[in-house]
């Protein structure tokens, strides 16, 4: 998964950045999965999803349906935020949140990450530790 992960230790935030400019079914699966792992070692974590450099989703309805049906990446009761300046991103996205609904107002689709960290009350200074990739030590 072409992706950077940072914790923000003091909010307990994740944000997931996804550097690949077409996402598809099985990288939309695989960050999903990546976020699952992570955020059961440590959390309960908030979660910022940031897809802002995502310019085509190759993604199926039927993927999208199946993650909104399925349980969340990160724990009940902690709020969630996609960010996707894209339309097509933004729309899918949106599709996501709405199948979603579950959720009862935990997760938010916006199309700034500017946005997402007000929702969440942090800066991007915040996020001082990098989870994924790993740094290999020297």
């Amino acid at each position: 998964m072409d992706c950077l992960i940072d914790l923000d230790p003091t909010h307990r935030v994740l944000r997931a950045t996804v550097t690949t400019r077409a996402l598809t079914d099985e990288g939309l699966m695989d960050l999903y999965r990546l976020i699952e792992r992570i955020a059961t070692q440590g959390g309960p974590y908030s979660a910022i999803i940031d897809l802002s450099e995502v310019l085509a989703m190759r993604v199926s309805a039927s993927t999208v349906e199946t993650l909104a049906e399925s349980n969340p990446a990160v724990p009940e009761g902690t709020p969630r935020v996609l960010v996707a300046k894209k339309d097509v991103v933004f729309g899918l996205s949106r599709m996501f949140e709405l199948n979603r609904d579950s959720m009862h107002g935990q997760l938010h689709v916006v199309h700034s990450l500017d946005e997402a960290y007000q929702l969440l009350g942090v800066n991007s200074e915040d996020f001082s530790k990098r989870l994924f990739p790993q740094r290999s030590a020297a």
